[in-house]
């Protein structure tokens, strides 16, 4: 069961039956605070809702996985992303980690147990003050921190 129920999360797949069976295996696992999107552009305009993970769909229409965890990166470093991808190429796993991606994960190995074994992951590196201490320069200065 999820320890950080509350986790504010991001699926991002323009296969409407994969990000609803994302969706499914995270709450199942426990969390509530899941927010779906099937295009890339729609999740990067909400990205001020500060997610601290995404689940992001490698191969969709307009931008690509790899061209969205790019501007993710921009804006906010410290958002965790997951590479879905149908490929079981190792180029893309190259590119997605050189990008940031914390791990990529083949759609065809997704299942409940794949899904509750990377969440732990997850959890393990993830603390409120982790998330806090990665922020950027800019994120510090916008909410009143020092630095």
């Amino acid at each position: 069961m999820a320890t950080y129920p509350d986790l504010k999360i991001f699926v991002v797949d323009d296969d409407i039956f994969c990000l609803t069976l994302y969706e499914q295996f995270l709450r199942n696992l426990g969390y509530t605070n899941i927010k779906c999107f099937n295009a890339g552009d729609d999740c990067l305009a909400e990205l001020t809702e500060q997610p601290e993970l995404i689940f992001l769909d490698y191969n969709m229409e307009g931008l690509n996985g790899i061209e969205v965890l790019k501007k993710i990166k921009a804006f906010d470093p410290a958002i965790m992303v997951y590479i879905i991808t149908g490929q079981e190429s190792s180029m893309v796993a190259v590119e997605a980690i050189k990008n940031g991606a914390i791990d990529y994960i083949v759609k065809s190995s997704l299942s409940p147990d794949k899904m509750a074994l990377s969440m732990e992951k997850i959890e393990q590196s993830h603390t409120p003050k982790a998330k806090e201490a990665k922020k950027s320069f800019f994120q510090k200065v916008k909410a009143g921190l020092r630095i």
